[in-house]
């Protein structure tokens, strides 16, 4: 083979595997859901109890859970939650992807007592970011 096929036929695999598309032998990969299904979405937050003090050493755990349409838990997807509303408080991971059961953790810590906001978005398999609401937490 020449030299220009064989850099031709590099291209192409590398430009296959940028595009997510699998390259060789064995079993044909599940391909994942591309959607998210906002109204399947949920979060948990734990400790559940009072009082959640803002002392910079409580913390809050944030879970999110993606699913599709089908109710089926979305893995490997990227989680974005932002800072929103209130002062005084941090998020110790603000993207993180989801494990195999579709869920992220975050863990919020605050300084200034008072009702802090965090929104959470999603990123389809394009990247596209589905926001998907809001979550609240009150600090005393």
């Amino acid at each position: 083979m020449s030299s220009r096929r064989v850099l031709l036929a590099r291209c192409l695999v590398v430009g296959l595997l940028a595009l997510g598309v699998p390259v060789g032998c064995g079993e044909d990969p599940k391909v994942p859901s591309p959607l998210v299904a906002p109204e399947k979405y949920s979060v948990e937050l734990s400790p559940s109890t009072d009082p959640l003090l803002a002392n910079g050493q409580d913390t809050m755990v944030v879970t999110v859970t993606l699913r599709n349409a089908d109710a089926m838990p979305l893995s490997g997807r990227v989680v974005n939650m932002q800072a929103g509303t209130g002062d005084g408080f941090t998020l110790l991971q603000e993207k993180g992807l989801t494990d195999a059961q579709g869920r992220n953790r975050v863990e919020v810590r605050a300084t200034t007592p008072g009702t802090k906001t965090v929104y959470v978005s999603a990123n389809e398999l394009d990247g596209v970011r589905v926001v998907l609401g809001e979550v609240t937490i009150e600090f005393r």
